[in-house]
C-alpha cells in the first residue's frame, strides 16, 4: 500500500525540520510528503527538505497558502492537503511531532490487515502524555466527560482517550494530528470543519463525532508512538485558546448533537466539570477564556 503524509505548519521551521528528520528515519517511507505552509518558509529550507526526501525516493509537494483564496488555520490546511494527496491513505501529522522509527509501518500493517469499509482512520498514541490517575477517571465519570470506550466522543461532544492502552482497539476518537485517514471517507464526511481563522480548536472532536454518527469508526494502534513537543511557536495565548475551545464546543453541540432536555443539562454539567478542571490545575486564563467562549452568542 502506498501512502501520503500531510503536514500543516505555521511558524515552526525548527519543529518541522525535526519532524521531517523523524520521517526520514522510518522503517517504511511514504510516496510523498505534502507540506501546507500557513506562513512563508525560506526557499533554501524547502530545497533542503526536497533534497533530503528525494534521496529516499519521496516526493515533496510544497504548498504555500494564498490567504486570499485559502483560510488560515490547521483545519483549512488539512483540507488542502487531502485535496492534493495522490494516495488513498493519508497521514495527517502535527508539525511538532517526533515519530518512533516504526510509526508508519505499525499503522500501514494495520491497514493491510483490515478490509473494513467503515474504517475511516487509524491513529497512534502520544507516548509523552502522562497517565491519568484514578481520581481523574472518577471526576470524568461524575461530570459526564467520558464514555464507555477508552477512545470515544460522547453525545455532548466531549472526548475520552488513553495513550497507555496495550492492544489495538476500535474507537470513535483519535488524536487528529497523529492519524492516517482514508481520503475518500474524509471527503465524504465533508472534510474538517473550519471554525475560524488561525489555529482551530476541537476540529478533531467535530470530525470524529460526525464520523461516529455516520457509522464510521477508527482503530487506535498503540505500537504507533510519537513524542508531541507541544511547541510554543505559532500558538495563540491561553485565553484565546480557551475562548475558541468553549465557543467551538458550543457550535459542535448545536450543529451535531441531539437537542433534548437531557442533553442540554448534560452539556451544561460537563462544561462545569471541564472548566473547573482548568482552574484546579492552574490554567486560569484558559478557564476564563472557556467561560467567555461558552457565553458568547
Amino acid at each position: 500500500m502506498n501512502f501520503s503524509v500531510i503536514i500543516p505548519t505555521y511558524k515552526r521551521k525548527k519543529d518541522l525540520d525535526t519532524c521531517i528528520k523523524s520521517v526520514l528515519s522510518q522503517t517504511r517511507f511514504p510516496d510523498e510528503v505534502i507540506i501546507i505552509d500557513d506562513d512563508n518558509l525560506p526557499d533554501d529550507f524547502i530545497q533542503k527538505i526536497n533534497n533530503d526526501l528525494g534521496e529516499k525516493g519521496i516526493d515533496l509537494v510544497y504548498h504555500q497558502k494564498n490567504h486570499q483564496k485559502n483560510r488560515r488555520g490547521s483545519s483549512a490546511s488539512r483540507n488542502v492537503g487531502i485535496s492534493l494527496a495522490s494516495e488513498e491513505t493519508c497521514f495527517i501529522l502535527d508539525d511538532d511531532l517526533i515519530l518512533d522509527e516504526d510509526f508508519f509501518e505499525a499503522i500501514m500493517d494495520t491497514w493491510q490487515q483490515s478490509d473494513d469499509a467503515d474504517l475511516v482512520g487509524i491513529g497512534g498514541v502520544i507516548k509523552n502524555n502522562r497517565k491519568r490517575i484514578w481520581i481523574e477517571n472518577i471526576y470524568s465519570t461524575f461530570f459526564g466527560l467520558s464514555e464507555e470506550r477508552q477512545w470515544d466522543v460522547n453525545a455532548v461532544a466531549f472526548q475520552s482517550w488513553d495513550d497507555w492502552i496495550q492492544k489495538k482497539q476500535q474507537g470513535f476518537y483519535v488524536h487528529g494530528g497523529v492519524c492516517a485517514y482514508k481520503k475518500s471517507l474524509v471527503e465524504k464526511l465533508g472534510g474538517f470543519t473550519v471554525f475560524g481563522d488561525g489555529r482551530n480548536a476541537l476540529e478533531d472532536i467535530d470530525f470524529c463525532l460526525r464520523a461516529k454518527q455516520s457509522n464510521f469508526h477508527f482503530i487506535i494502534q498503540p505500537l504507533a508512538k510519537v513524542i508531541h513537543n507541544h511547541s510554543s511557536s505559532g500558538r495563540e495565548g491561553s485565553f484565546l485558546s480557551g475562548w475558541k475551545e468553549g465557543y467551538n464546543r458550543k457550535v459542535i453541540f448545536r450543529n451535531n448533537c441531539e437537542k433534548s432536555m437531557k442533553n442540554y443539562l448534560w452539556f451544561a454539567w460537563a462544561n462545569i466539570g471541564w472548566v473547573s478542571k482548568q482552574f484546579f490545575i492552574g490554567k486560569f486564563a484558559k478557564g476564563a477564556g472557556m467561560i467567555k467562549g461558552l457565553l458568547t452568542s
